[in-house]
């Protein structure tokens, strides 16, 4: 990820990690993406691949949105609001157990 004054610049690999959070709604299968030895690990994805959605419009907000805070969460990144700083460590508990 390159982050500077005019945005932020995923890489592949950042696009692999989101969608493998994506689509990991458990602990155990957030854990699995970052094992290399597991068929889940996030370097596997193919993103040129089709992905169908069979989901409730708000499953799929709610997968999202648990995805993109884990992500920045992952590289210690925090949000700002009039001067208070939120931490995104909130988003470990989005995952089901």
């Amino acid at each position: 990820m390159i982050v500077s004054e005019n945005g932020i610049r995923l890489s592949e690999d950042d696009l692999k990690e989101i969608f493998a959070l994506f689509a990991s709604a458990t602990r155990f299968e957030k854990l699995q993406i970052y094992d290399e030895q597991s068929d889940h690990y996030f370097h596997n994805v193919q993103l040129s691949e089709e992905y169908s959605l069979t989901e409730e419009t708000r499953e799929f907000a709610l997968d999202a949105w648990r995805a993109v805070i884990s992500f920045l969460n992952s590289k210690d990144y925090s949000l700002s609001k009039d001067g208070r700083i939120i931490r995104l460590s909130f988003s470990d508990d989005d995952f089901i157990d």
